[in-house]
């Protein structure tokens, strides 16, 4: 096995259990309205496992590329509905189920067509350039539509979608040689890569992006916020590969990706407008 397949399985195992934790913290709140203390070991073993995606997603990109890697976030959302359904007892709609189908069909598209590639070069400043970039303009737009809770929901998504894009970037530069760390299959579980700066930087763009997840919820209802953050979490590490890290994709590889949005969006839609209507 390659390792940009075995980047890709590894991305798979990692956003599930991002996915997944992210339901169990849904559900250890449900919980603690009956049971706080039940409520909050959920809560607790959901949060340890978030910390644990990060690694795992560490690992995955580590080896492989970051377009590849970032286009597989959506296959968290597979895992997580059958949980959800199996678990938490929610029900999943014809768009649900035909939305997994299109994830993984595009999951094994670009599986298929992946090449052991390693990246030519790391445009360290042009990645930081269009951080900046991207942050000036959410920044913007957040003063203008302040008022417009509606559209400021799906901005204050977007934003925090886009800084959670940005980790793996800078978790690629961190265990690379560009960024003094070392390949995660080089070192035990890493450790060279967790002491640099650029690890720092991405625990804290981490960080940013869950605070401002936060603040659009606040904002808005879920049925604008999610399909937003999710779009933004998927594209922002495609065209970083692309442009800042010097990776190709296949064309088919191009199409899995736009399909896998599709899938994601027919998911996010559909089960957060029906937790909507639930209310």
């Amino acid at each position: 096995m390659n390792l940009t397949l075995l980047s890709l399985l590894i991305a798979f195992a990692g956003y599930s259990v991002q996915n997944i934790s992210q339901a169990s913290q849904k559900l250890a709140f449900l919980k603690m309205k009956d049971n706080r203390r039940t409520g909050v070991l959920i809560w607790g073993g959901a949060t340890i496992g978030t910390g644990l995606s990060t690694l795992i997603l560490l690992a995955a990109v580590s080896i492989g590329q970051v377009s590849l890697v970032g286009a597989m976030a959506g296959t968290g959302l597979v895992s997580m509905t059958i949980y959800s359904r199996f678990f938490i007892k929610q029900h999943v709609s014809r768009n649900e189920i035909v939305g997994i189908g299109l994830i993984l069909v595009s999951a094994v598209l670009i599986g298929v067509f992946a090449n052991e590639v390693s990246a030519s070069v790391i445009e360290i400043k042009l990645l930081t350039m269009k951080l900046i970039i991207v942050s000036l303009i959410y920044g913007i737009l957040w003063i203008i539509f302040n008022r417009k809770k509606r559209i400021l929901a799906v901005l204050l998504g977007g934003f925090a979608g886009a800084l959670g894009g940005f980790v793996s970037q800078f978790q690629k530069i961190s265990t690379s040689v560009t960024g003094d760390g070392e390949l995660i299959t080089g070192s035990f579980m890493g450790m060279a890569a967790l002491l640099n700066p650029f690890t720092l930087f991405w625990i804290l763009l981490s960080m940013s992006s869950m605070i401002v997840l936060q603040f659009a919820h606040k904002s808005g209802r879920p049925l604008r916020v999610i399909p937003a953050f999710s779009a933004n979490y998927i594209l922002v590490p495609v065209i970083g590969g692309v442009t800042c890290f010097g990776e190709n994709l296949h064309p088919v590889q191009w199409i899995g990706v736009g399909i896998i949005i599709i899938g994601v969006l027919m998911i996010t839609i559909k089960s957060e407008d029906e937790s909507c209507g639930n209310r």
